[in-house]
């Protein structure tokens, strides 16, 4: 079993400090414990709900399909077999299993057990109670992961008996499972803690694999710690022959090895161990492997050198501050951005002719699914575990701080117009702007997520401003959002010949309710409409940028065009948005052009980045400060991002954490589900969670640090709706998306 065992609190009592290597002389600074994780050698794993007595555990058991919930008895396996993939740490030579049969079986149950698909033994139960049966291996497990099956004789449903209306063919419930080395001991019940938190540090009383996960700021040259031996049946550990105890230093975020070496608890050596970190900066891993002796682990130290800070990029000098345009168009992924993003369709010619000269982020990221959190993220520059807006009809507390608030104060004319009722004044984002036009309140709903009325609109606004004013306009245009239906002269993708069902509307739409109701024909179709319409949306972007033009407006403007979120064709199941926190749903265009004069340099296109990275970035770039409560970073000149928070919507209820190479999901139930490696499996076809544990421990620990570095999470009150906005948002299919929610979970 896996049990996490600490957190940084708790390991005050640590001799922790970090020694800046370097000139001037090395100071002490503070280096972060985040989180440990134990595994048992015996995998010994309880199923039945509530045993456990820490959330997020790593789990080292994955249950395939026949296997109920667990209950408080355990977890019922039912139909013809089941299977369950196991982590095991290498040497098990017996596989124990606590169980027993459906009690309205008229035979008794005769269970084979199958390894990796092999036959390796058989038991018949006994009674209807449970017991514990063991099946022997053949030959001693190697470390990885393996497949157990069980194959039941019989099976009978509650309602075959008579009994219930559960129609499920149970078979038998298991309580508990085990893989131990020892083929001849009972599996331990381990009631006491493996690891204990002593004043000095840790102290290990179980044979198995102990992770440490650590952070520092700033690049690490090594870490020293002592492990000493314990007592044992009232006599020194030093009086036994010494056993070997393998350490190891790892990043975690690569994957790889830094140190590893065998250590003797109790001989005359000195017991301070060294362990090169090759200069590692942020998270790092000590992996123990521990014997069946105790022994204390204390007075932990890493030498690093102090966090280094990229020189701040500033703005040339000039007479006047520069416009800022920001150019929002609503779920565009970036994958299907023309020649920019390496797109095989030319969606986007305008988008590319401006990323020509501008900086291309490449890996830019929203941390939800859907408009009313993405956007409520982006213009505080505030992640959502802060801000509050979570909900479809969330408002943002006046209490955050907008890019246009402080844009206002900088002495800009703040101007925003919006298509969507997700991006509205009701909804807090009008703070901080002179003039915030909704769309929909001058014409009808069809006519007001047309992108050339809304540049139409913004034509007409900007002729009336002070030339002489530095401008900030936020547009948010409503296409490739739904629904794709492009005028005739951009759907250029569509099939002449094709006759299906498929015709872009919500009214179609709406009738997808999984992958099974659209045929690859259909899915075809519904993809090249999605492009006509960002091909529609690229064209009203260009009339935008020549009506800025021609007034002069981008001679000294900062330009940059993004999204608020991408949109899925069933890559994970799901279609649209809100679902998933897959790349297909969150990887969104990023191009943001500059000024001459501006020097851009060195400056990583590559990184890591969250759109609550876009007001630090933008505000940095005219000069301004961004609040106190900023959680995002400045892309120019400010430090790398170690990792993001993810969530969908709130009746999805998925959790995440993404950092460059990893992504490690929870489940409705806060379970970690699903890790993938995205540099080896882009696409998030491959679940790792097995795999990679320490990956699982180390990501775990980050995510809990990300969290607790938030600011005080602000109170939010839903917003009402008018009568023109219900009635658009129940055209753009979201009162009817999801029917068992009662108002609409974003855009």
């Amino acid at each position: 079993m896996t049990r996490q065992l600490v957190g940084r609190t708790l390991l005050a009592g640590f001799l922790l400090a970090v020694v800046a290597c370097g000139r001037p002389r090395p100071e002490p600074m503070p280096l972060e414990i985040l989180r440990a994780d134990f595994f048992s050698v015996d995998n010994l794993t309880d199923l039945r709900d509530g045993h456990e007595d820490s959330e997020n555990l790593v789990e080292l058991w994955r249950f395939g399909q026949g296997w109920s919930r667990p209950d408080h008895k355990g977890r019922w396996a039912f139909g013809q077999s089941v299977d369950v993939q196991v982590v095991t740490l290498g040497g098990a030579r017996r596989f124990w299993i606590e169980c027993k049969p459906y009690h309205r079986l008229l035979q008794d149950q005769r269970v084979v057990v199958t390894l990796d698909g092999d036959e390796i033994g058989a038991f018949q139960t006994e009674n209807s109670h449970f017991q514990w049966y063991q099946v022997d291996l053949a030959k001693p497990l190697d470390e990885g992961v393996v497949t157990l099956g069980l194959h039941f004789d019989h099976m009978r449903s509650p309602h075959e008996a008579g009994f219930g209306s559960d129609t499920r063919p149970l078979a038998l419930k298991v309580s508990r499972l085990a893989l131990s080395r020892d083929s001849t001991a009972f599996p331990a019940e381990e009631e006491a803690k493996p690891v204990v938190v002593t004043e000095k540090g840790l102290r290990v009383a179980q044979e198995g694999r102990l992770f440490i996960n650590l952070w520092s700021d700033g690049p690490v040259e090594s870490i020293t710690f002592r492990m000493r031996p314990q007592l044992i049946d009232g006599r020194p550990l030093e009086q036994k022959e010494a056993v070997g105890v393998t350490v190891a230093l790892r990043d975690p975020e690569r994957d790889a090895e830094l140190h590893r070496i065998m250590v003797f608890p109790g001989s005359p050596q000195d017991d301070l161990i060294t362990l090169d970190a090759e200069w590692v900066r942020g998270p790092l891993q000590l992996v123990i492997e521990t014997g069946p002796d105790l022994i204390e682990i204390t007075d932990l130290v890493a030498l690093a050198v102090p966090a280094l800070t990229q020189p701040q990029l500033r703005p040339p000098p000039t007479t006047t501050p520069p416009d800022l345009i920001i150019l929002l168009l609503d779920a565009v992924r970036a994958d299907h951005c023309g020649a920019t993003y390496g797109y095989h369709r030319d969606t986007t010619p305008r988008l590319d002719a401006l990323a020509g000269e501008a900086l291309v982020f490449r890996n830019v990221f929203a941390q939800a699914p859907y408009t009313t959190c993405s956007v409520a993220t982006m213009f505080t520059g505030v992640a959502f575990g802060a801000h509050g807006v979570v909900r479809g009809r969330d408002r943002l507390s006046e209490q955050e701080t907008t890019m246009a608030e402080t844009l206002r104060d900088l002495g800009y004319r703040t101007i925003g117009v919006s298509a969507t009722p997700n991006n509205s004044e009701g909804l807090g984002m009008a703070q901080g702007f002179d003039h915030f036009e909704q769309l929909l309140d001058g014409t009808d709903w069809l006519t007001s997520i047309d992108p050339m009325y809304a540049a139409q609109r913004i034509d007409t606004l900007v002729d009336s401003l002070d030339e002489n004013q530095p401008l900030f306009l936020m547009a948010h245009l409503v296409p490739p959002h739904s629904p794709y239906t492009p005028p005739e002269a951009f759907r250029l993708w569509s099939e002449a010949q094709y006759d299906g069902p498929c015709d872009g509307t919500n009214s179609y739409l709406g009738g997808i309710r999984g992958p099974q109701d659209v045929s690859p024909v259909d899915l075809k179709e519904l993809v090249a409409l999605y492009d006509g319409n960002l091909r529609f949306c690229d064209a009203a972007v260009e009339r935008i940028m020549a009506d800025l033009e021609a007034k002069g407006r981008l001679e000294n403007a900062i330009v940059v065009v993004t999204s608020d979120h991408g949109e899925a064709f069933f890559e994970h199941g799901k279609r649209s948005h809100n679902s998933t926190i897959f790349d297909e749903m969150l990887r969104v265009p990023l191009v943001v052009h500059l000024p001459k004069g501006y020097e851009t340099e060195g400056i990583d296109l590559d990184r890591l980045a969250s759109l609550e990275d876009l007001t630090p970035t933008l505000l940095g770039l005219v000069g301004g400060n961004s609040s106190s409560r900023t959680t995002g970073v400045d892309l120019l000149s400010g430090p790398p991002r170690s990792g993001m928070l993810l969530r969908t919507s709130e009746s999805h209820g998925i959790f995440g954490f993404r950092s460059g190479r990893w992504k490690l999901i929870a489940d409705e139930q806060g379970r970690f589900d699903q890790l993938y490696d995205l540099k080896a499996d882009k696409d998030e076809q491959s679940n790792v969670i097995l795999r990679y544990p320490g990956v699982v421990s180390a990501m775990a620990a980050r995510w809990a640090r990300a969290e607790k570095l938030l600011p005080p999470r602000l109170d939010v009150v839903e917003a009402g709706m008018t009568d023109e906005e219900r009635d658009m948002l129940h055209q753009l299919g979201y009162l009817d998306s999801e029917p068992e929610v009662t108002r609409p979970e974003g855009s």
